[in-house]
């Protein structure tokens, strides 16, 4: 029977475990859009969906498991909806308005996440995502028209009233599933559906984005 001496098996065995660590990069882009769910907060109050671009880049640790950095953009909230801690009739109570506006709320993340997952045939993969990050929220200056009569009957229809640029930051988690399939040995195709749980000073807000995914394997 052959022998190894112990430095060609000590040789071999680092190899090995370096071929077993050794991973492999991807880059996506994933288009969709976002929608309030969940508990809305004054964001999913005063705010609509909006078209969503998530760009990532992800290093396989090892087969399964992956760690990687995104940035996320929404561009298109309407800031619209209900009009919450205003008196304008100076009556002690709050006034039941609703409101719609010129202008658009802007939300970009930038959130590390881990994903871990598998296969279900040779091409077709899904991955459990999990991570956590920076949210921050930019509105520019614009106008409000208000619908509604507040507590004591005065009409205040039509009435339009200024809005200060607003840009403001929290912290927020990523959680989702992805499933992929693979067309070559470098590009897959896939969906992606993320929970976003930011927990903003107005009240913890939830954000679904559905999204078709891209990726390429370098």
């Amino acid at each position: 029977m052959r022998t190894i001496s112990l430095p060609a098996a000590m040789v071999l065995l680092a190899c090995g475990v370096a071929s077993a660590e050794q991973g492999q990069w991807s880059a996506s882009l994933s288009p969709g859009f976002a929608a309030t769910a969940g508990p809305k907060g004054a964001f999913g109050n005063q705010n609509g969906n909006s078209s969503h671009l998530i760009a990532g880049l992800d290093y396989e640790v090892q087969d399964g498991y992956w760690y990687g950095l995104e940035i996320g953009y929404s561009g298109g909230h309407r800031y619209e909806g209900r009009l919450e801690g205003e008196d304008l009739d100076k009556d002690g109570r709050e006034d039941a308005l609703t409101f719609t506006s010129d202008v658009d709320t802007k939300m970009l993340q930038l959130t590390p996440v881990l994903k871990a997952g598998g296969s279900y045939t040779d091409d077709l993969e899904y991955a459990f995502v999990v991570g956590g990050g920076l949210y921050s929220f930019f509105r520019p200056a614009g106008s409000a028209i208000l619908e509604g009569t507040t507590t004591n009957g005065l009409n205040v229809t039509g009435r339009t009233v200024p809005l200060a640029k607003s840009s403001n930051a929290f912290f927020g988690l990523d959680l989702g599933h992805t499933l992929t399939y693979g067309v070559s040995g470098a590009f897959k195709i896939g969906l992606d559906v993320r929970y976003h749980i930011v927990f903003m000073s107005g009240g913890t807000a939830g954000i679904v984005v559905p999204a078709a995914r891209f990726g390429f394997l370098f």
